[in-house]
């Protein structure tokens, strides 16, 4: 267990989220913050204090290495930490890990990263050509709803293992028109009546769709909350007016795996950061990819141009405040921690003008998530005398330098994390603690 964080000041540091042209000396005392005072115009050349990253779509419980393995999840919360990600929305399957992670963050001399999750997610029964509901493929419990009584058992049972919020799987896995269905989806009676009796039990919801179609439907049902990006068209002006007061993840690290190279994974996972809390192995078995999995399975047009449909979408919702910074994490080789600063550059592209609304919505936006979903209603900002500090120290944006960079420095409720140190502590995690083989992880 970690001691009794000290007395900081940072003096002269920029606080973009409170005023992007000012400096500020920021105190805190026994992991909270005391002060925020201003201390003149800011030069430039300042680090940024922001809030920790959050991931908001996540799935601690699945198998991210390209052999179908799991990483024991005191290494995941690690793999967060060294990130910067101090805040993680875990959307499917966390009380298959809960024990360990507890029993992890108990042991560990590092403060370990906050977690929100749904308990089991809820999809459809199978249909009368045999298709399962979205989830049914992947190695982790599911509740499948057919009748009303269904959702009631399912909020009760997620209530009594920890969750806060719920996951609704509605996708049939259509990607681009014409592309095949894959899954069996919710009747749209039984899809109203889960986002009423959410509501009317004080249960956020969150919902799984792929399609403008899909996000339409649920719209009219109630949902608010979508835990992806519409992929099977770039939404216009006319479009956006139907989705008023909705939200959106990004998800661009969870897709994009299937449609890449070799070549382009060995420079994806060459940035810094991999080597020192990834499994290694999995540079091995990229190498040997000869053409992407896209072309394999016979989907990487589509493919491809849903993932240009999401990064267009998302984009769009940045620029009205709607976006959540996810990415889907725990598919295959979209890793836990590493591929959240992924997702910023992804969505940033070329364009330094999003650095700072990105950054923006991976820290506060995700943070005032994460509380929604945890049950929290106050709305503070996390940068205030009195709020817990936790935040990273980041290098100031510009058009050449990768919002993808680790942190100088992260701070979690008032203790340093040494990242070396960390680096040190997975490695032997991996060492001493057997990975488990989970097969039947969708492509």
């Amino acid at each position: 267990m970690s001691s009794a964080p000290p007395r900081r000041e940072l003096r002269g540091v920029a606080v973009p989220a409170l005023d992007p042209e000012a400096a500020y000396d920021v105190t805190s005392e026994d992991g909270v913050f005391t002060a925020f005072a201003p201390a003149g115009p800011r030069r430039g050349d300042e680090p940024e204090l922001w809030p920790g990253y959050t991931e908001t779509h996540a799935h601690v419980s699945l198998p991210a290495n390209w052999d179908d393995t799991v990483e024991d999840p005191r290494i995941v919360a690690l793999q967060y930490l060294y990130h910067g990600v101090t805040h993680v929305v875990d959307m499917f399957g966390f009380p298959l890990a809960a024990d360990a992670w507890a029993a992890g963050r108990e042991a560990s001399p590092w403060p370990y990263p906050e977690i929100a999750h749904c308990g089991y997610a809820v999809t459809a029964t199978t249909d009368t050509a045999g298709r399962t509901g979205h989830g049914v493929e992947f190695p982790a419990p599911v509740h499948m709803l057919a009748v009303e009584s269904d959702l009631d058992h399912a909020l009760r049972a997620n209530a009594e293992r920890g969750g806060t919020f719920l996951k609704v799987m509605f996708t049939d896995g259509t990607e681009q028109p014409g592309s095949p269905v894959r899954f069996s989806r919710l009747s749209e009676h039984v899809l109203r009546f889960t986002a009423r009796m959410a509501a009317e039990r004080g249960v956020t919801a969150v919902i799984d769709c792929n399609t403008l179609q899909e996000t339409r439907w649920a719209y009219e049902c109630g949902f608010r909350l979508f835990a992806h990006t519409v992929r099977d068209r770039t939404l216009d002006e006319a479009d956006w007016k139907e989705f008023e007061g909705a939200r959106f993840v990004s998800t661009l690290a969870g897709l994009r795996p299937m449609i890449m190279t070799g070549e382009e994974f060995l420079t994806e996972y060459g940035r810094e950061g991999f080597a020192e809390t990834q499994d290694v192995r999995n540079l091995d078995f990229v190498k040997g990819i000869e053409k992407p999995y896209g072309i394999e399975y016979g989907v990487q047009e589509t493919r491809t141009a849903a993932l240009g449909d999401m990064r267009r979408n998302a984009l769009a919702a940045l620029g009205r405040g709607d976006l959540l910074v996810g990415t889907d994490s725990g598919n295959t080789g979209a890793y836990h921690g590493y591929s959240l600063l992924s997702e910023l550059d992804l969505l940033r592209g070329e364009d330094a003008s999003w650095d700072v609304p990105l950054r923006h919505q991976a820290t506060v936006g995700g943070r005032r998530y994460f509380d929604e979903l945890s049950g929290t209603t106050s709305g503070a900002h996390p940068l205030r005398p009195g709020g817990v500090a936790t935040y990273n120290l980041l290098h100031p944006s510009t058009p050449t330098r990768p919002l993808s960079a680790l942190p100088v420095r992260t701070v979690v409720r008032g203790t340093d994390i040494d990242r070396p140190a960390l680096a040190r502590e997975i490695a032997a995690l991996r060492a001493t603690h057997a990975v488990t083989d989970l097969k039947g992880i969708a492509a």
